[in-house]
């Protein structure tokens, strides 16, 4: 049997042992840090040889020890502190008690570590291992994983952006936070204490609110306890005590620490109105800095304190928002002979907010006009795109009707609370038919519907209705086997000359751009700007481009000049028109030039623009959604 103490001496071999009992004795004490004399003293002792001394055998410590601690370092700490002469009754127990503090404090005291609290942490174990192995041996002090000297930390401000209301079921909720920074060295939060004051008005277990408490360090969890793991005293107060915490926060960084909880899925009625109250106290968070100094902080300034209460969860909402690539009013291009697949006719957002929702049923209307034989002449059927994925596909039912509910159903869409998904609704549209599918037909898709047809659920289960909506009422595709389709550029206003004098007026230059496609054929364009007083775009042929000065423009302005000019080649056009290639696009200018005729403001707006499929008067008119084809108003005066 050997015997071995820790601190002071070694004791021999009372029987032989094997070469393989002896090799793993010599590696325990190695794993105890022992010094190389002290490992051939003990080998000496196993084999009958003759040790050199009273060599000790150090301790390897890696943690700190405090009151509760147990192991074979407590244990090696107490023979240590025995060996010296500190007193320790009951022994070597491997337990960390309250003797074993009183001889921690003791030594502490004797090497002139303040203050001699008894805590054997960073300072204690670099002042015990010292430069020898030798307890009592003061070192060169330091911690492992750390740049720089003496530093601190410091408590810059208590944050706001904490919840004071924490809905039931919600999740790593931040109910207290401090902005900390390292000072002059690196610093990691070794220990931080956290107390909640459960308010009178409702039950007084804290379980009935929250099921855990965490600690977060610059967006990273360090710890987690369950509310089981608090100490509750006689005045409803919970104390957490978060240890053996790795936070480093790098030399004169600025991070955020957050303490949150996890609210409990279902709170009681009584419950919802009862404040808890959370701080973390008086020296609350423990720290070490790069030269192995320990310190506890938290001193009342700022105070690290706040409150909040657990409610009954908002039920969920569902926003509907007009999508990015939801389509402005245009020419739809459509075969005589083939199907036109895959032509956007809707997109929208949806944005899940207070809990996760289930959406079930999207219902999207469809309106044609210009058709009588029914909507399913021209649509074989429609598809909704979520995230740009396929998720359903409704084929269009016989009807003499111009309009029908499209119902996309079972679609088990989750959708986490504060989250966005984005939609998109395509059709299939037959071959043009003379008798189903009329050329000129008109189609404009909505998200309006009947509420009772949507079918949404929050996470507890209750029917969510959503908010907005999204209609293309004034936005309508107008399909065609040949036309143009035209978009908007550019709008502009200029003062070209500014009345002085009496007897003068204000001279406005109002600019419309537009880029215009051939659909289907070559198309001409009149060459000509007409002023449409019936602000309806579909005057007589060879009117062009029809222009007026806006409703809400003070009347009284009189046309200097409207001239129409065009970019790209002009080798096919005429004296009377411009051509435009099948398939190609160019871009047109309509500049108008108004006279004040009174004190007002002015502005232009397109209507419509006179085409046809020959160098001929223009017949076909196209005035499909030009509301926005519009400049700014002009102030315009006179003298």
């Amino acid at each position: 049997m050997l015997a071995v103490a820790f601190g002071g001496y070694v004791a021999p071999a009372q029987a032989a042992l094997s070469a393989s009992q002896v090799q793993s004795i010599l590696s325990l004490l190695q794993s105890f840090g022992a010094d190389a004399q002290t490992i051939a003293n003990v080998e000496a002792s196993l084999t009958g040889g003759t040790p050199s001394g009273g060599t000790s055998v150090g301790c390897g410590f890696s943690r700190d020890l405090t009151i509760g601690s147990t192991g074979a370092d407590v244990t090696c700490l107490q023979q240590g502190l025995i060996g010296m002469g500190f007193s320790i009754p009951a022994g070597a127990t491997g337990y960390f008690g309250t003797q074993t503090q009183a001889a921690v404090a003791a030594w502490q005291l004797s090497k002139n570590i303040a203050p001699p609290a008894g805590y054997f942490g960073p300072i204690s174990r670099a002042a015990w291992g010292g430069t020898s192995g030798t307890p009592g041996t003061p070192g060169t002090p330091g911690t492992p994983g750390l740049s720089g000297d003496e530093g601190q930390l410091l408590i810059n401000s208590v944050l706001g952006d904490v919840e004071t209301d924490v809905d039931e079921g919600d999740e790593d909720a931040q109910v207290l936070g401090a902005e900390v920074e390292a000072d002059d060295s690196d610093i990691m939060i070794e220990r931080v204490d956290v107390d909640i004051t459960v308010g009178s008005g409702g039950s007084s277990q804290l379980d009935n609110y929250i099921d855990s408490v965490s600690l977060w360090l610059d967006g990273e969890k360090l710890a987690e306890q369950d509310v089981s793991e608090g100490d509750e005293d006689s005045n409803d107060v919970f104390s957490f005590r978060f240890s053996g915490l790795e936070g480093v926060i790098d030399e004169d960084d600025e991070v955020n620490l957050y303490v949150a909880v996890n609210a409990v899925e279902n709170i009681d009625s009584g419950d919802t109105d009862v404040t808890l109250d959370i701080d973390i106290p008086t020296n609350g968070i423990r720290a070490v800095d790069g030269a192995g100094i320990s310190e506890t902080y938290v001193d009342g300034s700022p105070a690290l304190d706040g409150g909040f209460s657990v409610t009954a969860a908002t039920g969920g909402d569902l926003d509907i928002t007009e999508g990015d690539e939801n389509p402005v009013g245009q020419v739809v291009s459509i075969d005589e002979d083939d199907d036109t697949d895959n032509v956007l006719v809707l997109a929208f957002d949806m944005e899940a907010n207070n809990q996760d929702v289930t959406i079930d049923d999207i219902p999207v209307g469809l309106t044609i006009a210009g058709e009588d034989a029914g909507i399913d002449g021209p649509v074989i059927r429609a598809t909704l795109e979520m995230d740009g994925e396929v998720i359903d596909t409704v084929s269009i039912t016989s009807t003499a009707s111009l309009n029908q509910e499209v119902l996309f159903n079972d679609l088990n869409i989750d959708l986490n609370d504060g989250d966005t998904a984005e939609f998109q609704v395509f059709v299939d549209l037959n071959d043009a038919d003379p008798t189903t599918f009329a050329t000129g037909t008109t189609l404009y898709a909505t998200t309006t519907g009947s509420d009772s047809d949507w079918d949404v659920e929050d996470s507890n289960g209750d029917s969510v209705t959503p908010d907005g909506a999204v209609t293309n009422s004034g936005d309508v595709l107008v399909f065609e086997t040949e036309g143009i389709s035209v978009d908007l550029v550019s709008t502009s206003v200029t003062k070209t000359s500014t009345a002085d004098a009496a007897g003068e007026e204000d001279v406005g230059q109002f600019v419309i751009v537009v880029d215009i496609t051939a659909v289907g054929a070559d198309m001409y364009i009149d060459k000509t700007a007409t002023e449409d007083l019936n602000r309806n775009g579909s005057g007589s042929a060879g009117t062009g481009f029809q222009w007026a000065t806006t409703s809400n423009s003070t009347t009284g302005t009189t046309t200097v000049a409207g001239v129409v000019s065009a970019s790209g080649s002009t080798s096919g056009d005429s004296t009377t028109d411009f051509k435009i290639n099948e398939g190609q696009t160019r871009r047109f200018t309509l500049t108008v030039s108004l006279e004040a005729g009174n004190d007002g403001v002015t502005a232009v707006q397109l209507f419509g623009i006179n085409y046809d499929n020959e160098d001929a008067a223009g017949v076909e008119f196209y005035t499909s959604n030009m509301s926005d084809f519009k400049t700014d108003l002009l102030t315009m005066l006179i003298m």
